[in-house]
């Protein structure tokens, strides 16, 4: 899932969406880019209102839209690093025009028409949908229901381009190597340019914890992220954990 590249995302407008990207990856250890075909569809909705209501209708129209797309679509939840309420949809999509001939059909149905209507009620803000294309490791089955996703975003800097793949691809597969959890990073294709999105699923909160564990406590990776030095732009660094609810 993609998340926003503000300086804090504690200083958000609570009623923005806040831009989640969530997607296992079944070879987040193999280092070509640019050769996968599946890509990362994501729409972002922060609900309001009853919280046990807004979870009824965002569990029921995923199962909506995985029927119609014919594709699984994931519910996702956000937790630490977004606003409360802040949830996620993704699906693996070839692209946009696979994209928009999964959902054509959907938006001439009258009954998805009408749960989409009935969002009105459990949503503060428009939903904001990204798009993302792996550059390492590839998009596999979608994590099963339970599993987290350590997702973290950063902005090149001008002039950086090939210097930040190059440092984000040998960061996800030294914590791939040392935590045992996949992780695989993205470009999004669309919003500010230039944001490389790395996501690490774990089975569930043990594995999250573990893992930062092993991070925190490795030299290795502590020397990697000090030598980011001037990769990425000041303040566009952020992190989010997600929880897949359906």
């Amino acid at each position: 899932m993609t998340i926003d590249t503000s300086p804090s995302l504690c200083n958000r407008d609570p009623t923005s969406p806040v831009r989640v990207m969530a997607g296992g990856f079944a070879s987040a250890n193999h280092k070509e880019t640019g050769t996968n075909s599946m890509k990362l569809f994501s729409r972002q909705v922060m609900t309001g209102g009853p919280r046990d209501a807004a979870l009824a209708w965002a569990t029921e129209i995923r199962a909506a839209a995985s029927a119609g797309m014919g594709a699984e679509v994931s519910l996702w939840a956000g937790g630490f690093g977004t606003p409360l309420g802040a949830m996620a949809f993704t699906a693996r999509v070839e692209g946009i025009a696979d994209l928009t001939a999964r959902t054509a059909p959907m938006m001439a149905d009258p009954a998805y028409s009408a749960l989409v209507a009935k969002g009105a009620e459990f949503t503060v803000a428009p939903p904001q949908d990204s798009l993302a294309t792996p550059l390492h490791g590839q998009l596999g089955e979608a994590p099963p229901v339970g599993s987290f996703a350590v997702v973290t975003n950063a902005q090149i800097a001008n002039g950086k381009y090939a210097e930040a793949v190059g440092w984000g691809i040998d960061v996800a597969t030294h914590v791939t190597s040392l935590t045992g959890m996949p992780v695989g990073l993205m470009m999004q294709e669309y919003g500010p340019f230039g944001v490389l999105t790395w996501v690490g699923i774990g089975a569930d909160a043990a594995a999250v914890d573990a893992s930062a564990a092993a991070t925190m406590g490795d030299a290795d990776y502590i020397a990697k992220m000090s030598a980011s030095g001037d990769l990425f732009i000041p303040g566009s660094g952020s992190r989010v954990l997600l929880n897949r609810i359906a």
